[in-house]
């Protein structure tokens, strides 16, 4: 089991933050680590990544994630070509559908047919090969504006080699993810037996009907973490947090247990994308220990260990924790102790 982190970089004064946090992830061994994107929330997450490829050496760099609506797939392949360079190999395209960056952009989360076909894109432009451009969405655009053809991004030849992984929110979601990605990246509602795995039969079938060795996915449990002696107060810091793999899931009973689905339905009315992942969200309230529980790595050091091997008997390769530089020296006690108390025992 490998131990990845995702960064949430809210916007502040400045962005060291989230470079120290990336060094701390460094230099205690984690093997990714991911930056958020949302881009009113949010830092932006290339400037963040920017800064993190020049200040560390080893770890390997990722979005995470972002979304082919507020980021066209040919911007999204030529940055992740820089920040490839930049990094000298290190990048990772962590995408998705889109969540809270494209709701609060008036936007919808990208159908999953469009997911695919926008990633097959990408990955053909990091090809370094000239591709066939997309079609245009404006039907008028022919008279009054001349289309390329055939495109390609400069720099991908040499610096296109990026794996592709894709957050999934459901098990169609992770058929596709397996079928046309690298790696599976999924959020909270697989952070439990039951949960992570349907995703992994359902990414590694996907990687079959691709034919390729569904060994070679990598299967990421991408999961609210916090760690304390006092089990009750780690819960409590991630509360508010657990809320966002609740918020507009309507099928998360079957996962959370049909007993849950009250508190399904009270968070997804109650859910305002402008505090997505905020710390003092009142809608931390509506969400119980065993809730909290279900959807996150959090508790004492033997409770993290007990989580972190049920998701590995399960069948995930990879738990991704979330910090947070809204608290920037939690997230550091976060890393720290998992690398001391965790990930030893795993």
């Amino acid at each position: 089991m490998r131990f990845s982190v995702m960064i949430w970089p809210y916007s502040g004064e400045t962005i060291e933050p989230v470079v120290r946090l990336t060094q701390c992830a460094e230099a205690h061994g984690f093997e990714t680590v991911y930056v958020g994107d949302s881009q009113m929330l949010w830092n932006d997450v290339y400037i963040c990544l920017a800064c993190c490829a020049q200040a560390t050496q080893r770890v390997k760099l990722g979005t995470g994630v972002t979304n082919l609506a507020t980021r066209h797939p040919t911007v999204t392949a030529n940055a992740m070509v820089s920040l490839n360079m930049l990094s000298q190999g290190r990048a990772v395209l962590g995408v998705g559908a889109g969540d809270s960056a494209v709701r609060t952009a008036g936007l919808s989360p990208v159908k999953r047919e469009q997911l695919r076909r926008d990633v097959i894109f990408i990955r053909d432009l990091l090809s370094g090969q000239e591709v066939e451009a997309p079609a245009s969405q404006d039907k008028d655009e022919k008279k009054t504006w001349g289309q390329e053809l055939r495109v390609r991004v400069a720099g991908a030849e040499i610096w296109g080699k990026v794996p592709i992984e894709i957050a999934v929110m459901s098990p169609k979601a992770a058929t596709l993810a397996g079928e046309i990605g690298d790696g599976v990246i999924v959020d909270g509602w697989a952070a439990n037996a039951e949960g992570a795995q349907t995703t992994v039969e359902a990414a590694k079938e996907g990687a079959r009907r691709a034919g390729k060795d569904p060994s070679l996915l990598r299967l990421i449990a991408a999961i609210d973490a916090a760690i304390d002696d006092d089990g009750s107060n780690a819960l409590d810091q991630v509360r508010s947090t657990a809320a966002r793999n609740i918020a507009n899931k309507l099928w998360l009973p079957d996962t959370l247990g049909v007993e849950h689905a009250d508190v399904v339905k009270a968070v997804t009315e109650s859910y305002r994308f402008h505090e997505h992942l905020d710390l003092s969200a009142k809608h931390r309230e509506l969400i119980p220990d065993t809730v909290a529980q279900k959807c996150t790595i959090a508790g004492t050091p033997q409770d993290c260990i007990d989580k972190a091997r049920e998701l590995e008997a399960a069948g995930m390769t990879d738990i991704a924790i979330f910090v947070t530089t809204q608290n920037e020296d939690a997230a550091r006690l976060t890393l720290e102790r998992f690398a001391r108390e965790v990930i030893p025992e795993v």
